[in-house]
């Protein structure tokens, strides 16, 4: 069974609060209350009704929850920590940079726990352009966010140029322009990039979500990161086996060394099928290529589950999911794209087109 959790918030004597529910694997309730910076000081686990599942349970409890005051905060409510990093320029994929391990195992990963572990933090994005790489999250403690995150640079063991800002606002950099565009497009250019940053901000505030969608939690509480020389050995087969690096695949490119079939989109029943032939025909264990936050052992479970780009393989590396932003699934493998062709016997139409 899989993991799911609903955090809840509530401001009251000038600090949040949260609740965080999940739903366990094993079929029980787990009710964590504490104050947002800090670890739960209340904690229990009760058994759920029979053959109520994940969602109802979680929204049932999460209603009685926002009876009590807790609810999802409104955007203007909360303010932002907006971690800056200034590296070397890279043109890839952040992933296959030589620096991303160092990047994400004394910086972004310890933050991420430890906003996490303490519900004061949800990621909102990042954006990267000129060796300016912004990460921004919300938070709900602002002091214990900055305190955290100064702490976490300061013990990293590989330093990078860092600056830790915390705002109503996400802090911005101006986009740099090349000195040789005209100066009415240079206008132009900056109009664009004030529109499109209000725009953005603005976002959270006109389409609140549903504050009781329970939230997927991947192989339980956490992934496994694949660091260091394994991260590289993998990186290196995927390059050799299938000409994969980190960056744009098929079917955007020719980069394939053997043929492959790829969908524009793919409903949920058949991503179903094909995740039910791979715990058979696989050989453990699975590994997600995120192109973003790098390499992950994943479950066959998890392998459609929230990929902007990247590409899915097992230890064996027979078959290969690359992952688009395109929105397209492709499959390489004899077996794999054979099957995917069974799979789609009667659409034969969706396949390899646009």
């Amino acid at each position: 069974m899989s993991t799911y959790r609903l955090i809840l918030y509530q401001h009251r004597e000038n600090r949040w609060h949260y609740v965080r529910l999940t739903y366990l694997p094993e079929g029980k309730l787990r009710t964590e209350t504490g104050c947002c910076g800090q670890k739960p000081d209340l904690t229990a686990v009760s058994a759920v009704p029979s053959g109520k599942d994940a969602d109802t349970v979680l929204r049932e409890s999460g209603a009685r929850w926002q009876e009590k005051g807790y609810d999802k905060p409104a955007p203007q409510n909360v303010q932002v920590l907006t971690l800056h990093f200034q590296m070397r320029r890279w043109t890839g994929y952040p992933a296959a940079a030589p620096w991303h391990d160092d990047l994400s195992a004394g910086y972004l990963d310890p933050v991420h726990e430890v906003l996490d572990s303490t519900c004061n933090g949800i990621s909102r994005g990042n954006e990267r352009f000129s060796g300016n790489y912004l990460y921004y999250y919300t938070v709900f403690n602002a002091d214990l966010a900055l305190e955290a995150a100064e702490s976490i640079a300061a013990a990293a063991p590989v330093k990078f140029l860092l600056d830790i800002h915390v705002g109503r606002r996400e802090k911005q950099v101006h986009i740099p322009i090349d000195p040789n565009v005209p100066e009415y497009l240079r206008s132009l250019f900056r109009i664009v990039e004030k529109s499109a940053r209000s725009i953005a901000g603005e976002i959270p505030t006109l389409f609140p979500g549903d504050p009781l969608q329970p939230e997927y939690v991947p192989n339980g509480d956490a992934r496994r990161r694949i660091r260091g020389d394994e991260a590289n050995g993998l990186r290196h087969l995927l390059k050799e086996k299938w000409n994969f690096d980190s960056n744009f695949w098929n079917p955007l490119t020719e980069s394939s060394p053997t043929k492959v079939v790829f969908l524009n989109g793919m409903p949920d029943d058949k991503m179903q099928k094909v995740a039910g032939l791979i715990r058979k025909h696989s050989t453990a264990p699975l590994y997600l290529l995120d192109c973003e936050e790098g390499i992950f052992e994943i479950s066959a479970a998890d392998i459609f589950k929230g990929v902007y780009e990247g590409a899915a393989f097992d230890a064996n590396l027979d078959w290969i999911i690359y992952f688009s932003h395109h929105h397209t699934v492709t499959f390489g493998g004899d077996w794999l794209v054979e099957a995917v062709k069974d799979i789609y016997k009667e659409q034969p139409e969706a396949l390899n087109a646009w």
